[in-house]
């Protein structure tokens, strides 16, 4: 009589653990289902951002060629300006295409940290070609504004420089903080698997 107590205890503790397991289970989906809505709309902020940053290059690809020419320089530094803002537009969607909505849903988690690192590691590795090309290109536009003159144009240029540089930093250090916040998340999904 005792065996058989023991026996039926022994089996509503299985099917208790079972039901916990189960409940478990179902809540780390939950977890995860919202964790991925999280990164996916994390995402969507960097993919706004890129977009934004794409058309006011290519907004500002011909006006660089108008200005040089109204302003009287040299106007190849407006076609080589506009040609680094295209060169700029194009990188920025390379970076950017893993981006998408639907990525979040069908990607492993592993993946998605994959996708966010390399997101980063572009936006790190466009600063080894852009500053370079910034600093010549500045100091050529520097040497024909001291050619000209125009104290009125270089204060102008040196403005425009402050605040390319404040909202250049700013867009980057937004852009990989945001990267960071979806990377650590895929590591926390990963270690409640």
């Amino acid at each position: 009589m005792n065996d058989n107590k023991d026996y039926q205890e022994l089996n509503d503790m299985r099917d208790q653990l079972a039901k916990l397991k189960d409940m478990l289970n179902s809540e780390r989906m939950i977890t995860e289902r919202v964790m991925r809505r999280t990164m996916s709309e994390k995402a969507n902020k960097l993919m706004r951002r890129s977009i934004a940053l794409i058309v006011l290059a290519l907004i500002f690809s011909p006006y660089m060629i108008w200005a040089m020419h109204f302003l009287g320089f040299n106007i190849i530094y407006g076609y080589i300006g506009a040609a680094f803002l295209l060169i700029a537009a194009f990188y920025e969607w390379q970076t950017c295409k893993g981006l998408r909505d639907e990525y979040f849903s069908r990607y492993t988690i592993v993946e998605i940290a994959e996708t966010m690192i390399r997101y980063k590691r572009m936006n790190i590795q466009w600063l080894y070609f852009s500053i370079p090309f910034l600093v010549i290109w500045f100091g050529g536009m520097g040497y024909e504004i001291w050619k000209t003159g125009e104290i009125a144009v270089a204060c102008g240029a040196v403005v425009g420089l402050i605040v390319g540089l404040v909202f250049g930093i700013s867009n980057l250090a937004k852009s990989l903080r945001t990267a960071n916040e979806i990377i650590n998340a895929t590591r926390d999904l990963k270690r409640e698997e």
